[in-house]
């Protein structure tokens, strides 16, 4: 039986080891916090295939240069930090065209194909737990002329199989969502579109997981990894060494930072989200909404609703900054008329972003046995399973039939130290 270490234990990791463990796989999980933890415990659960669009967009050059200046603005991207982002950021810039938005939106629409099948089938296993629903995705628009535009925008989702949007009428809206503002013109309705709680997502799986046979290790920190000739033989957490067969790296916007322990160089940085979770609230939300002009979303759960959003380039770093929260708050009024309250949890994360939006997996070059799978910026949720199946069959079997190429980490030309000639060596940051 080959013996898997997966470094990371967010959704990306705990799936994957899911997935290795249902082949028969001996599997240990080692995170430096608590597993599903960081970007997972806070965001909005959409499992969206439609939403598959990259972030680096046509006109976003533009438009993020004008932003750098609005700390309220969708995309923030902090001054301070542009000379360490510099060679991020310009790789990110030219991916703002047509031509390579349309490439990595397919690449991402085919990731996500199955989707919805896999949460199907995972729901009707029985064994795992987690709050789950049907209930579509509403895009709300103040702006008539953003409703068209979104439409055209979502065109080319129909080729994975999801039904065609349907515009909303303001009437229409309000027999949706009775509490929206007379601010909100229109809506764009997916109907096929669903959401989680990633809580219990998380822990569903996590339960699983423990109850069959699978060593999970919190707070232990990767330190280095032991190379022998062209394979990893173990990772070091402090003064202990876990040896594996196969090696697969799933530590979200930390993947790059471990990279560099074993010579190589990915272009992950974090994209910091925020979030507000409102237990008990003042009013209910019937489906999860999408507030089309401010980039905010809105996910409800059982007693509790979510709002967030944002994208904040920063560096890898969990400084809460309260103004960007606030825009939040300011958009959830502007498109409901009234501030809601209840108990509130505040939430920051890092998501990992890959300057052409697209994730990052596949076996290194120059290991024979070390996998990485991150930069699924905000589609962590929804292209989890994908992703576990994915990496579950390229470690096992060496292949998989889903086409992925366009995630392959070689496509930014990494550089740096492969593995040594054959004598053992600790690599070491």
């Amino acid at each position: 039986m080959s013996k898997v270490i997966i470094v990371g234990a967010g959704i990306i990791g705990l799936s994957s080891a899911y997935f290795l463990k249902k082949r028969g796989m001996e599997v240990v999980l080692i995170d430096k916090g608590v597993p599903g933890g960081a970007c997972t415990s806070g965001n909005m659960g959409w499992v969206a295939p439609s939403l598959s669009e990259p972030v680096p967009a046509p006109g976003l050059v533009k438009t993020s240069l004008k932003w750098m200046l609005k700390k309220d603005s969708p995309l923030y991207i902090k001054p301070t930090a542009v000379p360490s982002l510099s060679n991020w950021l310009f790789q990110f810039w030219k991916f703002c065209n047509k031509e390579s938005y349309k490439a990595s939106f397919q690449a991402g629409l085919e990731l996500n194909r199955k989707t919805l099948q896999l949460f199907d089938e995972l729901e009707e296993t029985e064994e795992i737990h987690f709050e789950s629903y049907r209930k579509g995705l509403l895009n709300l628009f103040l702006d008539e002329s953003s409703i068209e535009k979104r439409i055209e925008e979502l065109k080319p989702a129909q080729q994975i199989g999801v039904p065609k949007p349907e515009v909303k009428t303001r009437d229409e809206l309000i027999k949706m969502e009775p509490t929206i503002s007379e601010k909100v013109k229109g809506g764009v309705y997916l109907p096929a579109e669903r959401h989680v709680r990633p809580e219990s997502f998380s822990k569903g799986l996590h339960d699983w997981l423990i109850n069959n046979g699978v060593t999970i290790l919190q707070e232990y920190e990767i330190t280095d990894f032991v190379v022998k000739g062209g394979s990893i033989a173990a990772v070091r957490t402090g003064n202990e060494l876990y040896e594996g067969d196969e090696f697969l790296v799933s530590a979200g916007a930390w993947v790059g930072l471990l990279m560099k322990k074993v010579g190589k160089h990915l272009p992950i940085t974090a994209g910091k989200g925020y979030s507000l979770t409102i237990s008990s609230p003042s009013f209910n939300i019937q489906q999860p909404v999408y507030l089309g002009d401010s980039k905010v979303a809105i996910s409800p759960f059982k007693n509790a609703i979510r709002i967030g959003g944002t994208m904040e380039l920063s560096g890898i770093n969990t400084h809460f900054d309260e103004r960007r929260l606030s825009n939040i708050r300011q958009s959830f009024n502007q498109y409901f008329g009234k501030p809601i309250s209840g108990k509130e949890q505040k939430w920051v994360g890092m998501r990992p972003m890959t300057p052409d939006g697209l994730p990052v997996l596949g076996k290194l070059e120059g290991y024979e046995n070390l996998y990485v799978a991150t930069g699924h910026a905000m589609s962590g949720i929804a292209m989890s399973l994908a992703t576990g199946v994915i990496m579950s069959e390229l470690i096992s079997e060496g292949k998989t039939d889903i086409p992925i190429q366009p995630f392959a980490p070689e496509r930014f030309s990494l550089k740096g130290n492969t593995a040594g000639s054959g004598k053992e060596k600790t690599v070491v940051s």
